[in-house]
């Protein structure tokens, strides 16, 4: 009774912005009035007097004034603030730096400002009070959001800013912070368990007892698979552990995989599922036959884009959060929100975190446009993950192409450049000379295969756990794990000791 209590004073507090979110609105006037008041805002910061702030007046004046922007563009102002100094990038002080990477980039530090955090909010608050009114029994029981486990202790710049949320209910405001301590059925500690053999106990141990879960919210839905082979792989030892708070049967049918069982008062789970992640669905879903899986809208550590609405394909522009462009891939015309049509577009996104004109490298497609109301889009792809060792130029999406028509589709694939070719390590029975034949399908890896500057590909087959090697690899590497989205192409060599021993293909 008390957590249903405390999740429906969530919903009500949470109702105004998610009321104001659904009703018919300008979507020029919100979007302009967020871009001038957080010009206004920090037109004397270091950045604002560069480009002119306080005399732009219209988006037009925006886009001839202001750059478009990658983070290496502001490598030199987070040095500065990282060193303590004040009004860089934004009036307001920098909280804390945020820690992510790209799947063949260095760590990046992300700035937070109050500003930003409240811009997560703008998005956080509607999506959730959406769920809590359309599905029915969500609010009666906990939650488990993922928690991306530390590797190591606690970080400050020089100029003594924190790197790092301490928990991920900082994402929320204060007051709903308290409240979502005791909503949480794991406990944000769990982070700093100091191994990640000891990470998947304690999360699995609080889940079990929990009484009743009705929301998993995850990242990669691969997480969410590997949490479930642990606690099927480690059930006789959590039967004995928990004998006396876990009823017997929901561990039996742990070992029976069916975690619509193990956790039988889950209602709704929301994890990516556009994009590589959605050929992990299939499996996801016959784990938890029945349960209602949400998409997850666009979200990075940068920045929150759009978020789902119960019933619909695709998720809405979170248009009270930042300010958006968006470059039309068919001839790269930029167009703000109020003027898009249904396409393909790459993001471009103004935070009030100090990121301008930010081109975040998500291409998105929408699915469909209002007079007075949000776009509706979904994610595609990541803009430039492409191997190109000698002008192949294989891209993502045309490599997950080759993995369903050689009958991988749910299976484990990543494709990876070793020496002068590729291999595909992947947990499907794949015959090289049938993927090479596929990849040959591309004009320039074949053009590069006739000229012998590429050699033949190679498939691995792996019999171990694929997806935690994965992770673990790139967690290896410096990425955070909430950072990590499914790949069936990597940038990266030298994944075949990671992968362990192969089997014969």
């Amino acid at each position: 009774m008390k957590t249903a209590a405390l999740n429906r004073l969530v919903r009500t507090l949470y109702l105004p912005q998610y009321r104001r979110f659904l009703a018919p609105r300008s979507i020029r006037r919100v979007q302009m009035d967020y871009l001038g008041n957080l010009l206004a805002r920090n037109a004397e910061t270091v950045y604002g007097r560069k480009y002119g702030f306080g005399e732009i007046r219209t988006y037009k004046e925006f886009a001839q004034r202001v750059p478009l922007t990658c983070y290496e563009d502001y490598a030199p102002y987070i040095d500065k603030i990282a060193d303590g100094k004040q009004r860089i990038l934004t009036a307001g002080p920098v909280i804390l730096f945020e820690p992510t990477s790209g799947s063949s980039g260095g760590r990046k530090l992300i700035p937070y400002t109050a500003s930003l955090k409240s811009e997560f909010q703008a998005g956080i608050r509607p999506w959730l009070c959406d769920l809590y009114s359309r599905i029915p029994g969500v609010c009666d029981g906990k939650s488990y959001w993922s928690v991306t486990p530390v590797t190591h202790g606690k970080e400050f710049t020089p100029g003594g800013i924190p790197i790092g949320f301490e928990e991920d209910s900082a994402y929320f405001g204060r007051i709903e912070g308290a409240l979502m301590r005791q909503i949480f059925a794991v406990s944000g500690n769990v982070k700093f368990a100091g191994s990640m053999e000891l990470f998947w106990h304690s999360t699995a141990v609080q889940l079990l007892t929990c009484g009743k879960l009705t929301l998993i919210s995850v990242w990669n839905p691969t997480f969410l698979m590997l949490l479930c082979d642990y606690i099927r792989s480690n059930a006789a030892m959590l039967e004995r552990t928990l004998s006396r708070t876990v009823v017997p049967q929901r561990l039996d049918a742990a070992k029976s995989d069916r975690f619509d069982k193990v956790f039988p008062d889950v209602k709704l789970i929301s994890c990516w599922a556009d994009g590589s992640a959605a050929d992990q669905i299939p499996a996801l879903q016959k784990r938890f036959p029945g349960v209602r899986i949400q998409p997850k809208g666009l979200l990075a550590t940068e920045c929150f884009t759009s978020f789902p609405l119960v019933g619909e394909t695709g998720s809405r522009l979170c248009i009270d959060a930042h300010f958006f462009e968006f470059r039309r891939l068919t001839d790269g015309k930029i167009c703000t929100a109020d003027r898009l049509t249904p396409g393909e577009y790459e993001l471009i996104v103004t935070t009030g975190g100090g990121f301008y004109r930010y081109c975040i490298g998500d291409i998105v497609e929408i699915l469909e446009t209002y007079p007075d109301a949000p776009p509706r889009l979904r994610f595609l792809r990541r803009k430039g993950i492409a191997c190109d060792l000698c002008g192949e130029k294989l891209t993502e999406e045309f490599v997950r192409a080759v993995c369903r028509r050689l009958g991988a589709a749910g299976e484990f694939c990543l494709l990876a450049p070793e020496g002068l070719g590729y291999t595909l390590y992947t947990t499907a029975a794949v015959m090289p000379d049938a993927l090479d034949a596929a990849l040959c399908e591309s004009y320039h890896y074949r053009y590069c295969r006739d000229l012998g500057q590429l050699r033949q590909a190679d498939v691995m087959r792996i019999t171990g756990d694929a997806h935690r090697a994965y992770l673990d690899r790139l967690t290896a590497d410096g990425m955070r794990l909430g950072d990590i989205k499914p790949a069936v192409l990597s940038k990266k060599s030298g994944w075949k000791p990671w992968f362990g021993k192969e089997s014969d293909t």
